[in-house]
């Protein structure tokens, strides 16, 4: 059993694709992750209200979350959050991720469920990620000169 103490109101629960790790949602906006043995991993902050709906990436790399403050949120498992997708008018109540791990589907009060297609602003997140990284590998002192050339 998990015991998540004082937490009030738990609104969603999702395993990773591997069975490994629960992700549970709830009304005090924030997503916990979990291991089989009932440990608290990580604790997801950022969305401004209820988070309602979860979903893991077919290849269990990334966490989805849909949220009452009108967003979906991308997150690795790390905690990192990766991308904030807006575009709904109301309430967003769940989301799900495409097999093909490059899209998802998220359902609104506003009446419509839209279809994002992740691989640009993944792609661009990657490219951010990879110049910071170069500038950071290129300049340290103590990374070896085989790793100079990663990014």
């Amino acid at each position: 059993m998990l015991d998540d103490g004082d937490r009030a109101w738990n609104r969603a629960v999702e395993f990773s694709p591997n069975g490994q790790i629960i992700a549970v949602a709830g009304y005090d906006k924030t997503i916990r992750l979990w291991n089989l043995q009932g440990t608290l991993m990580k604790t997801l902050t950022g969305h401004g209200s209820w988070v309602y709906g979860i979903n893991f990436s077919p290849d269990g790399k990334l966490l989805a979350s849909a949220s009452g403050d009108k967003t979906i949120k991308l997150w690795q498992l790390d905690g990192s959050l990766l991308l904030t997708l807006v575009g709904h008018n109301d309430w967003v109540f769940n989301v799900a991720f495409h097999p093909n791990n490059r899209q998802i589907a998220s359902a609104s009060a506003d009446g419509k469920v839209m279809l994002w297609t992740l691989q640009l602003e993944l792609k661009k997140l990657m490219r951010h990620g990879c110049d910071w990284a170069g500038l950071y590998l290129h300049n340290n002192i103590e990374v070896n000169d085989n790793d100079r050339k990663l990014c």
